[in-house]
Formats: structure tokens, C-alpha cells, sequence
């Protein structure tokens, strides 16, 4: 056989079995890379047993972490919450129930109500009847309520029975003056100014009375005693500016 067609057998020969080999080399590296690649839920994150969370090596985020400019996990100290402090048992508990119940009749502070003589008393007569003349529990007009509470009180026992008498007997003076144990004075009766009723000063325009409705606190910015009010008066020891203290006297009469 010539060389040549020989060589051209040969050819023939080594082409195709060449194909094959680079088509398998070509097959091998395209398909090794996805054989070999780590699964994205490997290398994406890594639980630890501490909770955290392992993104790179050396690199990780716990609960309550912040990131810092090196990227590195830095931990958030938690807040400490405030102690608790119990303020129910404080200064409130040495108030009695008397000076609650009047600091809401009298608009004031428990703190103001330093008279626990005049609560006392406010309170054994509070709701007590009116009637004229009248000088227990079972009833009192206005003139001997507010003699009893001066001479019980405030020691000032030589205060005339009726209202009246009572204005005539007293410091007059302005409303703008008025302190408590100040008598205030009023007229009920027809058109004319004659006193008729009285009651005792308390604090913030509200005054205790016997009145129509029995003892009470009213305010005399109320339109009713605002617009029959007579005037004010003092009977206490101005220089010292305390209750003079005199025999009680007896009661009889009446307004």
C-alpha cells in the first residue's frame, strides 16, 4: 500500500478518537466546580450552640449585638430596669381619714388641714338638722352652731348667742382678710341687710354653717351667699393672732 494512503488511514483513525478525549476533558472541568461547590446553606451560615450565628470565620452576631466599623459582633449591654420604689407606706400613711375627707369638701391640700380640733368637731356635727333655736344633735340654728365651734375650738366662749349680737361683738373686717375662725355673716330674711345668719371660716371661701339643709361647708363664692353677703368678723387676740381663751358661756335664745 503507498505511504500515503497509510497516513491518510491513520488520520482517519486518530481525529475522531481526539474528538472524543477533548470532549470529555471539556465535560470534566465544566461539571467539577458544581460537583465541588459547598451548599449555600453551608457556607451562607452556621448556627453555633450559643445562638449565634457564624457568617465567616472569626465573624459572628449574637442577640443583642451591634456591628462595629470592623465589622466584628459587639454585644449591647441590656439596660438595667430602674429599681422599684414603694411609695404607699411614705409621709401619706401619718394623714387621718378626717383630713381627706375634708380636704375634698375644702378644695385645700391634706397638708393644710393642721386643726384637729376643728375637724373633729366639723365632723360630730356635720349633717346634723337645723332648727331654730335648737342647740344639740338633734337640731342647732346657725347662732349656737358657731358658738360652739368657737368655744370648743378656739376657746372663745364670751361670743353672743345670736348671729346678730355676734356681728355687733366681732373686729369687723375686709373679705379679703378672712382666716380661718373668722365668723362671715349674712342676710336671709326680706330686702333688707339686717344679719340673720352666720357660719365659721374655713379656708378658700368655703365657710361651715348650720343652714336650712342642716351643717354643712358651703362657699361663699356660691351666687346665693356671694350675693347676701354682710360682712366679716374677728373675734381673737389680733396682737397675737390667737383664740383668746375664756370661760364658756351657756346658751339660750336663738339666730
Amino acid at each position: 500500500m503507498p505511504i500515503s494512503s497509510q497516513v491518510e488511514n491513520m488520520l482517519k483513525t486518530i481525529i475522531p478518537i481526539t474528538s472524543v478525549a477533548l470532549c470529555l476533558l471539556t465535560s470534566c472541568s465544566t461539571f467539577k466546580p458544581a460537583a465541588t461547590k459547598p451548599s449555600a446553606s453551608k457556607s451562607t451560615s452556621n448556627t453555633t450552640t450559643d445562638g449565634s450565628i457564624q457568617f465567616i470565620t472569626n465573624i459572628s452576631t449574637t442577640p443583642d449585638a451591634r456591628t462595629d466599623k470592623s465589622r466584628s459582633s459587639v454585644a449591647v449591654p441590656t439596660k438595667a430596669a430602674a429599681p422599684y420604689t414603694d411609695r404607699s407606706s411614705g409621709a401619706i400613711e401619718n394623714y387621718s381619714a378626717l383630713q381627706f375627707k375634708y380636704a375634698i369638701l375644702m378644695n385645700a391640700s391634706v397638708e393644710e388641714l393642721d386643726n384637729p380640733k376643728l375637724l373633729s368637731f366639723m365632723d360630730y356635727w356635720y349633717g346634723t338638722p337645723y332648727h331654730y333655736g335648737g342647740t344639740t344633735k338633734d337640731g342647732i340654728d346657725c347662732s349656737a352652731f358657731a358658738f360652739l365651734l368657737m368655744s370648743s375650738v378656739y376657746c372663745v366662749g364670751s361670743l353672743p348667742r345670736t348671729s346678730k349680737e355676734q356681728y355687733d361683738a366681732s373686729h369687723h373686717i375686709s373679705r379679703g382678710d378672712l382666716q380661718e375662725g373668722d365668723l362671715v355673716f349674712f342676710h336671709t330674711l326680706g330686702k333688707k341687710r339686717a344679719v340673720t345668719h352666720v357660719g365659721v371660716y374655713l379656708r378658700n371661701n368655703k365657710f361651715v354653717h348650720a343652714s336650712v339643709s342642716g351643717v354643712m361647708i358651703s362657699d361663699m363664692n356660691d351666687g346665693y351667699y356671694d350675693k347676701h353677703f354682710v360682712g366679716a368678723g374677728r373675734v381673737m387676740d389680733e396682737a397675737n393672732q390667737t383664740r383668746a381663751a375664756q370661760p364658756v358661756g351657756t346658751l339660750s335664745g336663738g339666730e
